[in-house]
């Protein structure tokens, strides 16, 4: 049997044709893209190229698009250039408030810890919903006069719910109020604009679109003040230091033409996947599985298509969630218990916690998310397979 690979909320496997697109900027181009001789024009064209596609995918200026290590360093670029930039207080004081939600990715996270921690930054988690949708009014209830910045993540990495952003940048315009939207997971499994969700920044990574790992962006809004985040040369409009890594470029510039011409049918196969599978488990488990992303999408509630949380009634089945993972692989058969950046040991989801599920059954959750070369066949794999263990 081949191997089944349903883990690509995690990483998605690099495109051939992305492949193909980076090959000459390893080998015959390899210019700097600073350098002012021909082999550096030849760079410098392919940057400006892949920031201006970027930015026209996006619905941005090319001057608002920002090359990163990808979408963790995006994360940190926005939070850490929005904070440091009000930096005005003695360590230890309150710095400023920031407001975010209990079902961000870790690098919001751990970023917001380190604000509050080591310089003082007040930091409110506000509530969620039971499908993990921010609550709007718990959010503008905590709006307060030290409020400069509000980081909500657009579409979640581990149960996939999507956030309205454009509401809650509406809240934020009363006051001068920063909104950083995390979209690395939405980006490519849905469409949108970022002018129209109305934030000041938000970050995008190519390899979970087919393309490289090591190369992302961020968008920062024209006129929005941040603080420098790398220091050294005048790259990327003088806000981020160091020479630009122009072969991963290329290739997050060819993920980006792929998406222009198949997004819709990506979307289109990842709505027919996740519908089989829910369809399959239901008719094998019944109320023996707990659903942790949006099974129905309503006018209220909304999630993509490409991820699937769950859980094993604990009432039900006992599960121990790492034999599980492991009698999968197997069975050549790659899923994963959350996020690929809590790695290293299976602990109670954070996610799935936060929508008000027990220790027991955020520990034993799986996330299976679907990509362009999976087939209806890899899900009747994977249901066969969870028959055989778990039973």
């Amino acid at each position: 049997m081949e191997k089944i690979y349903l883990d690509n909320a995690a990483t998605t496997p690099v495109d051939e044709r992305v492949a193909e697109a980076m090959l000459p900027y390893l080998k015959g181009k390899f210019g700097n893209a600073s350098s002012v001789h021909s082999f550096g024009r030849e760079a410098k064209v392919l940057l400006e190229d892949s920031r201006d596609l970027i930015a026209h995918f996006l619905g941005a200026r090319p001057s608002e698009i920002y090359f990163t290590s990808g979408g963790t360093e995006a994360n940190n670029f926005a939070i850490k250039g929005l904070s440091f930039n009000r930096l005005n207080q003695p360590i230890g004081t309150n710095q400023g408030h920031i407001i975010s939600s209990k079902i961000e990715h870790p690098s919001v996270m751990d970023t917001l810890e380190y604000l509050s921690e080591r310089f003082g930054f007040n930091i409110t988690f506000i509530n969620n919903d039971k499908h993990g949708v921010i609550d709007i009014q718990n959010l503008t209830d905590s709006i307060t006069d030290d409020t400069f910045l509000i980081c909500i993540i657009h579409a979640n990495n581990e149960i996939g719910i999507i956030n309205d952003i454009a509401r809650i940048s509406k809240a934020a315009s009363t006051g001068s109020i920063h909104v950083h939207a995390d979209t690395v997971q939405s980006f490519g499994k849905i469409l949108f604009k970022i002018k129209d969700l109305g934030c000041n920044t938000a970050s995008i990574s190519a390899h979970k679109i087919y393309g490289p790992k090591g190369i992302g962006a961020l968008y920062i809004k024209h006129n929005t003040q941040t603080d420098k985040f790398m220091h050294g040369g005048k790259q990327e409009h003088g806000r981020r230091g160091g020479t630009e890594n122009i072969a991963n470029i290329a290739g997050f510039k060819k993920a980006v033409e792929i998406l222009k011409d198949e997004m819709n049918s990506d979307m289109a196969k990842y709505k027919k996947l996740k519908e089989r599978l829910v369809d399959l488990l239901i008719n094998e488990y019944g109320d023996k599985i707990i659903y942790h992303s949006v099974i129905n999408n309503d006018a209220n509630t909304k999630g993509l298509n490409n991820i699937l949380n769950i859980s094993f009634n604990p009432k039900k089945i006992k599960t121990d969630p790492e034999t599980l993972l492991i009698k999968l692989d197997m069975k050549r058969i790659a899923v994963s218990s959350g996020s690929a950046c809590n790695s290293g040991s299976i602990n109670p989801s954070h996610v799935i916690k936060a929508l008000g599920y027990d220790d027991q059954t955020a520990a034993t959750s799986i996330r299976i998310s679907f990509g362009r070369l999976n087939k209806d066949s890899d899900i009747d794999e994977l249901v066969k397979a969870l028959k055989e263990i778990v039973n």
